[in-house]
């Protein structure tokens, strides 16, 4: 059973699946494993192999291309059995600490994707594809993001912050109506992945923000590569712009029953 969000992200774990060799120290035997989940202190791995608990294992994994670990020192701290198979909790003995931080790294690269509600549903290995898709950029207040007219070519996700959603008065220019304001989790500007129209509204920092980006051409490569992954986030935007517009049509039926009153009034 899947741990719950907030209690991995309290310890840092994540939900990696990855293979690992395991090493039997006296012997010299190996065999092959895979993890349930990750962090800097330790691990959760299945395997065919019944190991006593107490026991010190080798281990060597790659979480990511780049960052792979050889012969980290393991414990066995607790054993579940699973019908036909063993799942072991490890914890590191040896693990560097520029290796915890790395593993750290991960975590918080994961959590920073799932704060974000159209990627919550995202698998923590489909929330570090995403991040290598896109790049975060920061924006003081009242920085302009993109202005009415611009080419739209990126959809937007506020990781921290809000965003100012307007437009101009067409009589007075200086005047500005606010449309909406963007908050933390949300996200604006995803027409621009499916239409290469002009930007219909300014977007402006409210407060201080993290925005994570990504462009129409990144989109359409992750289509390509990590289709799953595209299919996902395509079904929330479905899901949020259907509740957009049951939002804006009751807003339309309330204006039209508030304006029937008044005309019975006079």
């Amino acid at each position: 059973m899947s741990e719950d969000f907030s209690e991995r992200k309290k310890h840092k774990r994540v939900e990696l699946e990855i293979p690992v060799t395991v090493t039997i120290r006296e012997t010299g035997r190996a065999f092959k494993c895979s993890t349930v989940n990750l962090s800097a202190g330790g691990m959760t791995v299945v395997m065919d192999e019944f190991i006593p608990l107490g026991k010190n294992i080798m281990i060597s994994f790659e979480v990511k291309e780049g960052l792979a670990f050889e012969n980290i020192t393991a414990k066995i701290l607790r054993a579940t059995d699973l019908e036909d198979r063993f799942q072991y909790g490890l914890e590191f003995l040896n693990m560097s600490q520029q290796g915890a931080i790395k593993l750290n790294a991960i975590a918080e690269t994961i959590y920073f994707i799932k704060k974000i509600k159209l990627f919550s549903v995202l698998t923590d290995a489909e929330a570090l594809v995403l991040k290598s898709v896109g790049r975060e950029i920061n924006y003081p207040e009242g920085k302009t993001i993109f202005n009415e007219g611009e080419d739209g070519d990126a959809f937007c996700a506020v990781v921290s912050g809000k965003v100012r959603i307007s437009k101009k008065s067409n009589i007075d220019s200086s005047n500005e109506e606010v449309l909406a304001l963007i908050r933390e989790g949300e996200f604006f500007g995803e027409m621009a992945l499916f239409d290469e129209g002009l930007r219909t509204a300014n977007a402006t920092a409210h407060t201080d923000c993290t925005l994570f980006i990504i462009t129409a051409d990144q989109f359409n490569e992750l289509i390509k590569k990590h289709h799953l992954v595209a299919v996902k986030i395509l079904v929330g935007f479905v899901s949020t712009l259907s509740k957009r517009l049951k939002a804006m049509s009751q807003e339309m039926v309330d204006l039209l029953f508030s304006e029937a009153a008044l005309n019975e009034i006079k």
